[in-house]
């Protein structure tokens, strides 16, 4: 019982000090402290959530109550207008208002405010999870009505590029310290298991020879490598696991293996990740999404502007800008910075669309259809190019066989773009023609090769072998960690090591194989094979002190398994030496609680804070407990491994 308190106590101290509760400083996702460790010496940041400040909230406007339906309907029109798509501030500024009309039991003024706020960002996913709970309110338990609702606000997420920035990073920082915290475990667990044989192995060989006393003290300071180069407590783990390889099974090896590539991939992605969200790339795409589909600020056209002069290769900077200035009248600027993303990317088929509309609006009707006939000719399959080149013909005349032609090709490709376009019946340029925006798909891709760079996702694989590790030397990198472990193979193969007896837990190199079907085991010592497995008839004494040896042995190893399971889901498997199984489910009881300690997410939130989400809350909490619930039955019915026959 001792022992499995102070295994328990090891496993939690040292999930606290990764977790940086003992510490100073934030050691999430990789400590880059390890008993007073120096930091690392790789360019790239340690990610530390205080510094994430790539997405913004901005004030909305306190003055949002006195609308009526009217005034809203005469501003979401004056919202089209102007081509704006998502007018964020003001959606959440009816969000706000529409809590407190819920609050003040006006179900209906909330249900108004949030329909509109919907309607004036149909991207946001906020409005629609409000939705769903006025609807939820009005009419408990109708799931037909509220759960569509629900799905359109969980495609909002993915459709808006900020929350779906903000989403997927906090589903990568969480599954990623899952699994790294579930490899803490595992590795403490294999030093409890075979780290005892190591010292039994020296004491056992060592004599008063200097050759003798030489390497069993070599052998003892090599343990403290890790405190001398100051290692982080992963890489100290991984270390000390190696050491032991001569000791540990054939699936064991394997998981060390698992082990190296985890802690090479994981902590590497996550600081170079975190470093490139602190980058001015990143906050570069923040700005082309606002420009594109929001309301923009001149903050914002002025770092784009700032941008195009320090990168003048930058062809959707360039598109940007002139749908800015298009959507401010003024055409000739547009136009300038259509022609420059045109230069840098002559086969961007957007540019060349809008570039028509430019043309348009200044009444250019030939070179409106040039350029329409051009974007047509990248991308056949785009109704918008269709429809806007029909918008040309009707301003040369109103029927000709060439608008119709057009009109019909659009309303084929793309019926209901075309069905809501064609029923505006307003002089506004902005609403007349279809303006090309860069989507969250293009920011996505954008996103994704600036991070992987020119060389490739294969030279970023590469390159993490030669990362420094948080060390004293900065010159450590994984790739030494590689090399010792095919050393440390190869020394293993020419070398017979201890191993322990599932059996009775003696130390010694006889095994024997157990072909009972008694037992489970496919290795027992010598001793419990003669007495258990071919039932020899020894002496009474010598049988009754190897029953009880074996019984204090099995009583000790299913306590520490269950007990320890009821607290780190996963454990007994890993106890038990189902290494792969025990680190699934240490990784989804992990996941389970950084979801709960990083409830509001990683990143900074969209927008104002909303109220706390009981029904989240509660279908987490019910998920949990459904998952513990499961595990504690399957801990319940585990069963020491070996049982003395009678």
């Amino acid at each position: 019982m001792k022992k499995t308190i102070v295994l328990f106590l090891v496993i939690l101290f040292s999930l606290l000090y990764y977790l940086g509760v003992l510490t100073r400083k934030e050691t999430l996702p990789l400590s880059k402290d390890f008993f007073s460790a120096e930091s690392s010496s790789s360019g790239e940041t340690v990610l530390d959530l205080k510094d994430v400040n790539v997405l913004r909230s901005k004030p909305v406007d306190k003055g949002s109550s006195s609308y009526d339906q009217k005034e809203l309907n005469q501003l979401y029109q004056l919202k089209l207008d102007k081509g704006i798509r998502n007018l964020s501030t003001f959606s959440f500024a009816l969000i706000r208002e529409a809590k407190k009309s819920r609050d003040r039991g006006d179900l209906k003024r909330a249900t108004e405010l949030v329909a509109f706020a919907s309607r004036f960002s149909p991207d946001l996913p906020r409005p629609y999870f409000e939705q769903a709970r006025l609807l939820w309110q009005q009419k408990p338990f109708r799931v037909d009505e509220v759960l569509p609702k629900l799905l359109e606000g969980v495609k909002a997420i993915f459709r808006y590029y900020p929350s779906s920035l903000t989403f997927c990073y906090h589903i990568f920082y969480v599954f990623s310290n899952a699994v790294l915290m579930a490899f803490i475990v595992s590795g403490i667990v294999i030093l409890w298991r075979y780290l005892t044989l190591y010292f039994y192995d020296i004491r056992k060989n060592l004599t008063q020879e200097l050759p003798s006393l030489i390497f069993n003290g070599l052998k003892v300071f090599i343990l403290f490598i890790p405190f001398f180069l100051r290692f982080d407590l992963l890489w100290s783990l991984l270390f000390w696991s190696i050491l032991l390889w001569g000791y540990l099974t054939q699936k064991e090896r394997q998981f060390i293996i698992l082990f190296l590539i985890v802690l090479v991939y994981f902590p590497f992605f996550l600081r170079t990740s975190t470093h490139f969200l602190n980058s001015p790339f990143a906050e570069i795409l923040l700005e082309i999404h606002e420009a594109n589909h929001e309301n923009w600020d001149k903050g914002t056209e002025e770092k784009l502007r700032n941008w195009s002069l320090s990168h003048s290769g930058d062809a959707e900077v360039f598109f940007t800008l002139g749908l800015i200035e298009k959507r401010k009248g003024r055409y000739s600027q547009a136009e300038d910075f259509y022609r420059k993303a045109i230069d840098r990317a002559p086969n961007m088929s957007d540019t060349y669309s809008n570039l028509g509309n430019v043309y348009l609006a200044q009444k250019q009707i030939p070179l409106a259809i040039a350029s329409y006939h051009r974007a047509i000719e990248l991308d056949p399959n785009r109704g918008s190019y269709h429809f806007n080149l029909y918008r040309a013909y009707s301003q040369e005349t109103f029927l000709s066989k060439q608008s119709d032609r057009a009109f019909q090709k659009a309303r084929q490709l793309d019926p209901k773009l075309v069905e809501y376009y064609h029923v505006i019946d307003s002089p506004n340029l902005n609403r007349l023609v279809i303006d090309e925006t860069l989507s969250s798909r293009a920011l996505w891709e954008r996103l994704m090769n600036q991070f992987i760079g020119r060389e490739g996702l294969l030279f970023r694989l590469f390159k993490a072998w030669f990362e420094a590790i948080p060390s004293a030397l900065p010159f450590f990198a994984p790739i030494v960690f590689l090399a010792y472990l095919v050393g440390m193979s190869r020394y293993t193969r020419t070398k017979r090591f201890l191993t322990r007896c599932p059996v009775c837990g003696a130390a010694t190199h006889r095994f024997y194989l157990g072909t009972s079907d008694l037992m489970d085991q496919k290795f027992v010592c010598f001793n419990c094979y003669r007495l258990f497995v071919q039932k020899e008839k020894l002496h009474p004494k010598i049988t009754e002190k190897k029953s009880e040896q074996v019984k204090s042995f099995q009583r000790q190893e299913q306590v520490t398994g269950k007990m320890l399971s009821y607290l780190l889901i996963g454990f007994g498997h890993l106890w038990r030496g189902e290494s792969f199984k025990g680190l699934f489910l240490l990784t989804l009881f992990f996941i389970f609680i950084l979801r709960f300690v990083f409830w509001s997410g990683v990143l900074p939130s969209i927008g104002p804070p909303s109220s706390f989400p009981w029904t989240s809350l509660l279908f987490w909490s019910g998920l949990f407990v459904l998952f513990y619930v499961l595990a504690y039955r399957q801990i319940r019915q585990q069963k020491p491994k070996f049982e003395i026959p009678t």
